[in-house]
């Protein structure tokens, strides 16, 4: 399918003003696994009450239109691969309040005909009073939309160590089918059950999931120590199972991670990484 470069860099983005109250940042705890029974139950208390809101539930405050099923994007939108995504925190979130979203199309590459293109896409959440509070980087692969003439992709590689053991382990249970708001939508045209009545979750729910685990290992589960969390996507994850997450630390201030089935033995997140403050 043809793709306009220029367009899509162009592309205008309206900017969207949310407000959620401190139920919405609790539903959206829930939505990644928080209140289910594991080591992480005691550390999500602050975030079940409303008195804290987890980092990463800026990721599902940007989640909105699906605007790459716009015809005139010319993106061929079942095609599309969801690869990495960063969350960078220049302050903590409020547990409850208003952010202004804005976006835009950072940059294009192809990859060729048969690999596809891939889209950088940048989201930024500012607070009524335009303070910058968070920023996102979406990585999409464009399975069917390369051979345009643009330029060659180079991704940033993250690895992982191989000589030796985790620092830090966590197991987690996603969510039941009950809290799984963030499970895959129906009209995206993917095998979206795993059996047994239990559904793909989203990458944003991944990433939450993710991010309240690492969060703990990291930073003590303390909000205002993270500085970035970035995520290559690997594999699905489904409710009602249990993620493992094994991080190594690797300089200060700076670790990597992956996150993986434990029933299933499959990554679901490989080359990983978290940034925080010591």
């Amino acid at each position: 399918m043809s793709l306009d470069y220029q367009k899509l860099i162009n592309w205008r983005f309206p900017a969207v003003t949310r407000h959620y109250t401190a139920e919405d940042a609790v539903r959206f705890a829930r939505g990644f696994g928080a209140g289910l029974s594991g080591p992480l139950h005691e550390s999500d208390a602050p975030y079940l009450s409303g008195r804290k809101a987890l980092p990463v539930i800026a990721v599902p405050l940007t989640d909105g239109e699906f605007w790459q099923q716009n015809p005139e994007t010319g993106i061929d939108w079942r095609q599309i691969i969801h690869a990495e995504e960063a969350l960078t925190m220049h302050r903590p979130l409020p547990a409850q309040g208003g952010v202004v979203i804005t976006q835009r199309v950072e940059e294009i590459f192809d990859r060729g005909t048969e690999k596809g293109a891939v889209m950088l896409q940048k989201q930024f959440l500012h607070d009524e009073n335009n303070v910058p509070l968070a920023s996102i980087d979406v990585t999409t692969v464009l399975r069917g939309n390369g051979g345009f003439g643009g330029k060659s992709y180079e991704p940033a590689k993250v690895r992982l160590p191989e000589d030796r053991a985790p620092d830090a382990t966590v197991e987690i249970v996603t969510p039941s089918e009950r809290d799984a708001i963030f499970r895959l939508s129906a009209e995206i045209k993917a095998a979206a059950s795993a059996g047994n009545g239990k559904s793909m979750m989203r990458g944003v729910g991944c990433f939450g999931l993710a991010g309240r685990g690492v969060l703990q290992l990291a930073c003590d589960n303390q909000p205002e120590r993270l500085k970035r969390l970035g995520v290559r996507y690997a594999g699905p994850m489904y409710t009602d199972e249990v993620m493992r997450i094994e991080l190594w630390h690797v300089q200060p201030g700076m670790a990597v991670f992956r996150m993986w089935s434990v029933g299933r033995k499959a990554l679901v997140l490989n080359n990983c990484y978290v940034e925080f403050s010591a």
